[in-house]
């Protein structure tokens, strides 16, 4: 397969030095592996699409492979239209694109470096340059080598912008998918069993695609196993019981089977899942059968058990592929009621709606229509309470007096109503849901004593709330519910908090974290530590209630609960201003104000600054330059994909999918979130969207920049030297700079740096540190490798900048 260029690239005319040269190299070095796995261009996110057999553990091997393929692949895209005689076959002297000006470069590097010209075919006297002259009809030997450089040149920039925007990432992958399966074509046993591993995305049984094999009649299938693996075309766990096939090969070769072929595969293989109770294993393989029904059913009965062991991700993905063709009217509305109540516990309110609304297009049954509306009412809660109130409306009028939703529906809707302060309106649904709820339904008794206790609270009737309260927690430890019981000794707590009564809310907390911690439930927990940290604060005990932020703080961390964590900062911020300890305050109100930036919790940000504001001390305590180099919002889903961007150099949404095993809309959500906080940079538009790691690392490490200071200095180098010295240490931290000089100005108009780093750094990185420093100084920067480019300028020249 040859790519060909339909113009040129819109690109600066000269690549990067450093670049060119490395390039340079691999195609003299293009028929040695060894060689080419050595290179920094196949360490670099240039070969990634082309690792096919495994991206996350290439050998060097493999790494050296993939960057002979982005050779030949950049040589093709010098071609100015699609060769007579492409790559691979063999090209006659009388080709007249041999002597076409538009084919030089095309010409010289595939039969210089590519497809090397055999010594039988050099001219009398002479070896590659001459011969090459006398085919191209260049005019000279050093024609000849300009027009070389010019090819390697044009090549690099390819390279980079497909570095930059990813956009050859399928034809890179489909040339390594050929060259890969090549060899298969003379070893049919090793095809079929292969064909028959791109059955499963993802980790499969050893023993399931054995018994397959022995179906389908492939002879020695052990032994073909062992070839498989020895040519890393299957890759296995350490006891050899679980295999896996990589996403590239798995999607090319199962797209190239028949339809029947795939559906009898697909149909074992649910057959065998569904003997184990591996439901959503089971239930993916009925859907690619072709056997819709079949898999709804099973998804339907399960899906509780599955929500309880916190499969709602990997859950979801597989109800969204059905389609209302798939199954018939009945299971499409519980499937979409499923999907609504999925989303929902995804945070994907959008989703959830058009869930709701696919539901209710064929929904015919009015306690169907009214539990469709319950549920979109509750998700017009926070946004539009009217529309909620109409729908909870709506849901009413087609119950039955007597029917069994209708307290859940009062209950429910009574809370809107506290919510907006419609306390008449929210004692009387509150009433009416106690005359309805059915007598053995115990959950939701508690649930509306818990509803009266709010609106109790919210009224200033304290006592009558705890009341209340006590009665839920009472019909919770009867009945054996630990989750609620734990949640209501929190309310208990909250409300004698509010009473004054700090020794019962200490009392009833602790009791809450005691059980959070048996549930191992950290969230919960830390919620209950920063209420007993506050018990302790509101009684004047500010270090135990310190003590207790910061254990509040530690779990923030680990679980990723950003708003709380921000929160607790500036508890422990107040806390210790309230001690006149202005350092750890002024440190812990610059953390929270940068989570709670970065997370868009704008009211948080308010209340930091109205914190500062009531301590001229805090006040004067300067905002850090730097923030902590780890996250501590940061998820540990979002974490993960963070780790492959920087592993894999670039990353796309599909990619994520892949490895994340995520829908689409969970991997772009992850990936763009993480551009938003600046830990990502999106590259390309549309389809070719793809995410390279930012080169801006918040850094504590880096100290204050020191240069040295030069009389009489130009006002521009002035400022250039002041703003580098504010940015320099945030953007190099990614390169492991050790120091950064301005060179002296030209008259191009160019700001040229020169870097020292302490290790050479990834192309990708230097690339996007470079484009950041153009943006932050707002002038077109070159930036420089020192080791290189030094020797280019008198050192006095020089202007360092140096980072401690």
């Amino acid at each position: 397969m040859e790519q060909q260029a339909l113009g040129a690239p819109t690109l600066p005319l000269a690549a990067d030095g450093g670049l060119v040269e490395q390039v340079n190299r691999a195609f003299k070095s293009y028929h040695s592996i060894l060689a080419l796995s050595r290179s920094p261009l196949a360490n670099s996110p240039l070969v990634s699409p082309a690792l096919v057999r495994d991206a996350v553990s290439p050998t060097a091997d493999e790494r050296g492979h993939a960057l002979r393929l982005v050779l030949r692949w950049a040589v093709g895209m010098l071609a100015p239209e699609p060769p007579l005689h492409p790559l691979g076959s063999a090209r006659p002297l009388d080709d007249p694109s041999w002597r076409d000006p538009r084919w030089w470069r095309y010409n010289i590097l595939r039969h210089r470096y590519i497809e090397p010209l055999h010594p039988d075919e050099f001219i009398a006297g002479g070896r590659y340059t001459e011969t090459l002259v006398a085919l191209t009809g260049i005019p000279s030997p050093d024609s000849f080598f300009e027009e070389r450089n010019r090819a390697v040149r044009e090549a690099t920039v390819w390279m980079r912008q497909q570095l930059v925007s990813g956009s050859a990432d399928p034809a890179l992958r489909q040339l390594a998918l050929e060259e890969i399966l090549l060899p298969l074509r003379r070893q049919p046993t090793l095809r079929a069993l292969l064909d028959l591993a791109a059955t499963f995305e993802g980790v499969f049984p050893r023993v399931l695609l054995l018994d397959m094999a022995e179906r389908e009649h492939i002879p020695a299938a052990e032994t073909v196993l062992a070839g498989l693996l020895a040519q890393r075309l299957l890759r296995s766990d350490e006891d050899a019981q679980e295999l896996w096939l990589s996403p590239a090969l798995q999607a090319y070769l199962a797209g190239r089977q028949s339809e029947h072929e795939r559906h009898g595969r697909h149909l074992w293989a649910a057959q065998y899942y569904a003997e184990r109770d591996e439901v959503l294993a089971a239930a993916r393989h009925w859907q690619l059968a072709g056997r819709w029904e079949e898999a709804a059913a099973q998804l339907l009965v399960a899906a509780d058990d599955l929500i309880g062991e916190f499969a709602v991700q990997e859950l979801y993905e597989v109800v969204q592929r059905f389609q209302a063709r798939h199954i018939s009217t009945a299971q499409w509305l519980e499937v979409q009621i499923l999907s609504a109540d999925l989303a929902v516990r995804l945070g994907r309110r959008t989703d959830a709606l058009s869930a709701c609304r696919r539901a209710l297009r064929v929904a015919e049954d009015p306690i169907d229509q009214a539990a469709i509306y319950r549920r979109m009412a509750k998700l017009y809660e926070q946004t539009n309470q009217r529309h909620a109130l109409n729908y909870y409306q709506q849901a009413a009028e087609r119950l039955p007096p007597g029917h069994e939703q209708l307290a859940a529906l009062y209950k429910d809707r009574a809370w809107l109503h506290i919510l907006r302060g419609e306390w008449q309106a929210a004692d009387s649904d509150l009433q009416a849901a106690q005359a309805a709820v059915q007598p053995d339904d115990h959950a939701l008794r508690a649930a509306i004593y818990d509803a009266l206790a709010s609106l109790c609270r919210q009224q200033q009737r304290l006592p009558e709330a705890i009341i209340h309260a006590r009665l839920a927690l009472a019909i919770r430890e009867q009945h054996g519910d630990p989750p609620q019981i734990a949640d209501s000794h929190n309310n208990l707590g909250l409300l004698y908090s509010a009473l004054g009564d700090t020794a019962n809310a200490l009392s009833a907390f602790e009791e809450a974290l005691a059980m959070y911690r048996q549930l191992d439930n950290p969230e919960r927990a830390a919620t209950a530590l920063i209420n007993i940290g506050m018990a302790h604060h509101l009684a004047g005990r500010r270090r135990d209630a310190i003590g207790a932020y910061e254990h509040c703080l530690e779990i923030c961390k680990v679980t990723g609960l950003s708003l709380l964590a921000v929160r607790t900062y500036y508890n422990l911020a107040e806390a210790h201003a309230e001690l006149e300890e202005f350092t750890p305050a002024a440190r812990y109100m610059a953390e929270g104000r940068v989570i709670a930036r970065d997370a868009g919790f704008d009211d948080e940000v308010r209340d930091l600054d109205e914190l500062a504001g009531r301590f001229a001390a805090l006040a004067q305590q300067a905002e850090p330059r730097f923030v902590p180099a780890e996250r501590s919002d940061l998820g540990a889903d979002d974490a993960a994909a963070l780790a492959l961007a920087r592993r894999l150099g670039r990353i796309t949404p599909r990619l994520l999918m892949s490895e994340a095993h995520v829908s689409k809309a969970t991997a772009t959500r992850r990936l763009s979130d993480l551009a938003r906080r600046g830990l990502l940079e999106s590259v390309g538009k549309g389809r070719a969207t793809a995410y390279i790691p930012s080169a801006v690392v918040h850094a504590t490490a880096v100290g204050p920049a020191s240069f040295t200071a030069l009389p009489n200095l130009d006002p521009d180098l002035a400022s250039v030297l002041e703003a580098l010295h504010f940015h320099a240490p945030i953007l190099v931290e990614s390169l492991s700079g050790e120091a950064i000089a301005v060179a002296p100005f030209s008259g191009d108009g160019i700001l040229r740096l020169l870097l020292r780093c302490r290790r050479i750094p990834e192309l990708h990185a230097f690339f996007a540190v470079e484009r950041r420093l153009s943006e932050l100084l707002a002038r077109r920067v070159d930036l420089l490798p020192a080791e290189i480019a030094a020797a280019n300028y008198d050192p006095a020249d020089l202007i360092w900048i140096s980072f401690s």
